[in-house]
């Protein structure tokens, strides 16, 4: 049986889809260029990395905007109103990575996650590095100063690789027994 949070999450990403497909806002980011002059001397990667951050962040801004309206103006269709914001995480080239969200509570009092949010924590591509450079030979002990390319990265000790090592190799599993039923 799924867990309620579980639940509530596809719920949240569902509605986020619909979002996107149905009425399929354009989001526009403003980069200056001194900003990417001083971010690509530290290397190309590096820029994509941060302007994928930001556009994380505008992206769950939009949503926002959808759910609750443009601040400090009344919205008769609103479903939910801003709570405060909040530290969280998103998964960023196999990284944890924090950002910050803003809080929104529903017409019952009740916390309405954003969709885009579940969806930029997803850890799949994270857990999918970590079994690559493991197979490649790279141990535990030495796995967080390999990766560690955001300046703020956390989430790169040796239990969480390993935890993530365990849950690709479920994975993997899975798909060597299901390709030797079929």
């Amino acid at each position: 049986m799924k867990k309620r949070y579980q639940i509530e999450q596809q719920r949240a990403v569902q509605q986020f889809r619909r979002l996107a497909t149905e009425n399929n806002p354009v989001i526009q980011m403003v980069l200056p260029l001194a900003e990417i002059v001083s971010l690509l001397q530290q290397g190309v990667g590096n820029l994509l990395r941060e302007a994928g951050l930001a556009l994380m962040q505008t992206v769950m801004e939009e949503e926002v905007r959808h759910l609750a309206g443009e601040r400090h103006q009344q919205h008769e269709a609103r479903r939910a109103h801003r709570w405060g914001t909040e530290k969280g995480y998103c998964v960023v080239d196999g990284q944890k990575v924090p950002i910050r969200r803003t809080r929104l509570r529903n017409s019952e009092n009740g916390e309405q996650r954003l969709g885009s949010y579940e969806l930029f924590q997803r850890s799949g591509p994270m857990q999918l590095g970590v079994w690559d450079k493991m197979m490649r030979g790279l141990s535990t002990r030495n796995y967080g100063a390999v990766v560690k390319e955001f300046h703020n990265a956390y989430g790169i000790e040796k239990s969480a690789v390993s935890e993530n090592f365990v849950e690709a190799s479920r994975e993997k599993v899975k798909e060597l027994m299901g390709a030797a039923a079929g």
